[in-house]
């Protein structure tokens, strides 16, 4: 009996040990080893490939900041695209994108020093945040064997503090030329008509003489009116030699501009589009009666006084909306003095019409 009592006493405990779960074992070194090994080393193809596509990919082309890679999701992101690759810090690819673009600098001035003859287009500009930044693009002719190419690469998109004076334009033009050694290499300078850029390209450049400082800034109106008798004069004489062209663009856009000014019929149909267009771009009321009626996709946007297909983007958008129901819209918010008339709102759509005569002919 106490031999059966025994027996089943440790059957039982038997039964209660297989019951309880194990506990967590310690791994062993050769798993271990194995996790770590699951790894790309940093010279593995794989682990480059990846790493230059974010940087190409990602942050150069999709414009993503570095600190994307030290972001916790995207770094579970790339475990799920690749558990063995091993993810790189901030340091490291602000380290890589110096180093290529170092590279791109290097190759762009060996294909410069062989060509003789380039051109180049200059533009300066104030971004949202009123910061200036000039941009230069070169362009030439490269020959391979029977092949002829045009080439265009960007020079410099620099920041540029302080007034917009002519001289401190040429002074900043003439440190990137000198960077690419495409100084004496110049055939044509392209710019806009401001007078402080035809100042900096046909008084200042390639001149080394000081002048008064204009005190000139981009969003002054005055820059946009004519030079003085004897800068004009000097502008002419450079404009001989061809090394400065203005920009054929800009200056159909400040012709198509000027006629406007002049086309008295038209001026009460675009005043009323420009307040339109600012009324819904301040007032979040009137955006959301906007909204609602013509849904969120709609919109009017600004226009720039230097660019007339900027005005042409604004008519084309309020024409996209129906008119009885914009007129509607202006009254329930307060803005009945907007409406379009019958004949305004004829009159956009004949505007559109005739750009799209231009452009056909």
């Amino acid at each position: 009996i106490h031999f059966n009592m025994l027996t089943s006493y440790r059957f039982e405990e038997y039964q209660m040990n297989k019951s309880i779960p194990n506990e967590p074992q310690q791994p062993s070194i050769s798993q271990f080893l194995d996790n770590r090994v699951g790894h790309y080393s940093m010279s593995h193809p794989k682990q480059k490939a990846i790493t230059n596509a974010i940087m190409s990919d990602l942050i150069i082309d999709c414009n993503l900041p570095l600190s994307i890679v030290e972001n916790k999701s995207f770094r579970h992101f790339l475990t799920v695209l690749d558990r063995k690759y091993s993810p790189v810090c901030r340091r490291t690819l602000t380290s890589k994108t110096e180093n290529l673009a170092e590279e791109k600098r290097s190759k762009l001035k060996t294909q410069l020093s062989n060509t003789d003859h380039v051109s180049v287009t200059v533009d300066i500009w104030s971004d949202r945040k009123m910061r200036g930044f000039l941009g230069v693009t070169v362009h030439w002719i490269e020959k391979e064997a029977e092949r002829i190419q045009l080439k265009s690469n960007l020079l410099a998109c620099e920041r540029f503090k302080g007034s917009h004076t002519a001289e401190r334009i040429c002074d900043q033009f003439e440190t990137i030329c000198d960077e690419y050694n495409i100084k004496d290499k110049l055939d044509y300078i392209i710019s806009d008509n401001a007078a402080n850029m035809r100042k900096a390209f046909t008084v200042c450049f390639p001149s080394e003489q000081e002048d008064d400082d204009d005190g000139d800034h981009l969003d002054d109106p005055e820059l946009w009116c004519d030079l003085t008798l004897e800068d004009q004069q000097t502008v002419d004489v450079a404009m001989a030699k061809k090394q400065r062209l203005q920009c054929f663009a800009h200056t159909l856009q400040l012709v198509v501009g000027d006629g406007l000014k002049e086309t008295k019929v038209a001026s009460p149909s675009l005043s009323k589009l420009s307040k339109l267009s600012s009324l819904l771009h301040t007032s979040t009321t009137f955006k959301d009666v906007f909204n609602a009626e013509f849904g969120e996709q709609k919109g009017i946007p600004a226009a720039v006084n230097t660019r007339w297909n900027s005005t042409l983007r604004q008519v084309k958008a309020v024409l996209q909306c129906n008119h009885l129901k914009l007129g509607a819209v202006l009254e329930k918010a307060g803005q009945r003095e907007l409406s379009f008339t019958a004949r305004e709102w004829n009159l956009l759509k004949e505007l559109v019409d005739l750009e799209a005569i231009c452009r056909s002919d």
